[in-house]
Order: C-alpha cells, then sequence, then structure tokens
C-alpha cells in the first residue's frame, strides 16, 4: 500500500479539525466546532494575553501589590513614619500625664516634704518673711490710718480686673465665624501651610496631643480665666506644663489635601469655662 502524499506546513496550519462534544449515556454530539491550528494557537495566546492583562490590573489597583516582597511604595514608608512620629508624641504624653499623677497623689498622700519645693518657692518665702513689717512700722501705720480715715482723698477705689491685649494667633483672615448656636465654638482663619502660630498672651501649656479630628491641638491656660486652644496644627513645639510668652511661637499649621492655600488654623477661646467668640478681644 502506497503511503499518502506528506503534507505541507502551510496546508498543516490550515486543515481543520473538529472538536466534538458527546453525551456519555446515549452518545449524542451536544456541540461540535472546527477549528485548524492557526485558530487554536491564536485563541490560546488571546487567552494567555486577557490573563496577563487581568492580572497586572489587579496587582497594580489592588492591595494586591502589597503583598509583594519586593514592593516598596515611597508613600506607604512615609505614612509609616508620619504614624510612628505620632505615636511617640501619644507616649510622651502620656507618661508626662502618668508622672503628674504620681506628683499629685503623692501630694496628696504627703509624702512629699516641704524641703522638695523648688527654689523660686523658697525665694518667695524668703522674701516674704524680710518684707514683713516690724512692731514700730505697724503703730506708725496704725496711727497714719487712724488720721486719714475721713480725708476722702485716701480712700480707695475699688480695683478693676486686669486687661488683657491679646496677639493675634496667625496670618490670615477669618473663614468660618463664632456660631455656638452650630456648634462651632470658634473661628477659621484661612492662612498658607507651614505658617507659624504664635501664644495671644503669655500662660501655660495645659493640653498638647494628637486628635483624629483636628490634627495637632494646643491649649494654653491665661489668666483671668482665659483659655486658648489651636486646632488643625501639623507640628507642636511645646508640651503640657511650659510656660509661653505673648507672641511666642507654639505650633506650625498644617496642609489642608493637596491645596497650601485653603490651610487654615481652628483657634478657640473660652472664659471661665464658656466660649467667646474671638472677635471681641482679638483683631484679625
Amino acid at each position: 500500500m502506497k503511503k499518502g502524499k506528506k503534507k505541507s506546513f502551510k496546508e498543516r496550519l490550515s486543515h481543520k479539525y473538529r472538536f466534538s462534544v458527546l453525551d456519555e449515556h446515549t452518545l449524542e454530539e451536544s456541540f461540535h466546532m472546527r477549528m485548524s491550528r492557526t485558530v487554536f494557537w491564536l485563541l490560546l495566546v488571546v487567552v494567555f494575553a486577557l490573563l496577563f492583562v487581568l492580572f497586572s490590573l489587579l496587582y497594580n489597583y489592588t492591595p494586591l501589590k502589597k503583598l509583594s516582597p519586593t514592593y516598596s511604595d515611597a508613600m506607604i514608608r512615609s505614612e509609616l513614619l508620619q504614624e510612628a512620629i505620632r505615636l511617640d508624641s501619644i507616649n510622651k504624653v502620656v507618661d508626662l500625664q502618668r508622672n503628674q499623677m504620681d506628683v499629685i497623689k503623692a501630694i496628696l498622700a504627703g509624702d512629699i516634704e516641704l524641703d522638695t519645693l523648688s527654689d523660686e518657692e523658697n525665694f518667695k518665702i524668703i522674701e516674704k518673711d524680710f518684707l514683713a513689717k516690724s512692731e514700730r512700722e505697724k503703730n506708725f501705720c496704725a496711727e497714719y490710718e487712724e488720721t486719714e480715715k475721713y480725708n476722702l482723698s485716701s480712700i480707695e477705689t475699688k480695683k478693676q480686673e486686669n486687661v488683657s491685649v491679646f496677639f493675634k494667633p496667625v496670618k490670615g483672615a477669618i473663614k468660618k465665624e463664632f456660631n455656638s448656636d452650630q456648634k462651632h465654638f470658634g473661628c477659621d482663619v484661612l492662612t498658607l501651610a507651614n505658617e507659624p502660630v504664635v501664644s495671644i498672651y503669655e500662660g501655660v501649656v495645659v493640653f498638647a496631643e494628637y486628635t483624629t479630628n483636628a490634627d495637632y491641638v494646643l491649649g494654653i491656660m491665661h489668666e483671668n480665666g482665659f483659655l486658648s486652644v489651636y486646632k488643625n496644627n501639623a507640628q507642636l513645639l511645646k508640651t503640657v506644663g511650659d510656660e509661653v510668652q505673648t507672641g511666642e511661637v507654639i505650633a506650625i499649621v498644617s496642609m489642608a489635601g493637596d491645596d497650601a492655600e485653603k490651610s487654615y488654623l481652628h483657634f478657640e477661646l473660652w472664659k471661665n469655662g464658656i466660649p467667646v467668640n474671638p472677635v471681641e478681644y482679638i483683631s484679625f
């Protein structure tokens, strides 16, 4: 028997084959398809290309990319660094508050003796004893008061409360005013990112920590029952217990999103535990 003529490569590629799907029980043909080798290989290449594109999209635009051991995103490293700095700041505040509570407990328990007073307090005690009036001075003052008690010019008037002149906390214009009805107990001062924030008056820092809704927040207690609060800061330059002077830089304004010109400082002023309108005390 003679062998058939051998087909060329081109003929083998264009030769069509029949692919059939048969029912296992009845052996009836359920589906069939005719396909050449060329179409088969092209279809296989297209399927692999689609799978490659799909995997690339999943890898680049989903969290799957972060599971790769070779992945190193600068944004992730920056976020981790910021969170580490915030955690360190929170730990310092917690340690400081814990030490303050230990001191208060020791004072209440009577464990702290009088000789533990600071040098400044010791100087005040010595000064008080040194300036104490002698018996001769007391008698002279009593005689002088007796002779002058009917002199109208010597009657002392009631001392007025000290009037505090507050400094502007940051350069800028008011973006949103004080409105107690809307629970907005301060004013938003529109300014630039990284703008220095200054203390409106001398006082002592009583609050300094990071919050989730207002970034870094600083609170300063002043005389006459005033409390100033500074919110939306990127960095604090003072800690709890620090004494600040009028106009001293205490914080740096944070950036509002990607636009540095939309940054603002939320400033609040409280008087004896009641929020007041800062515009009535400060000229912005």
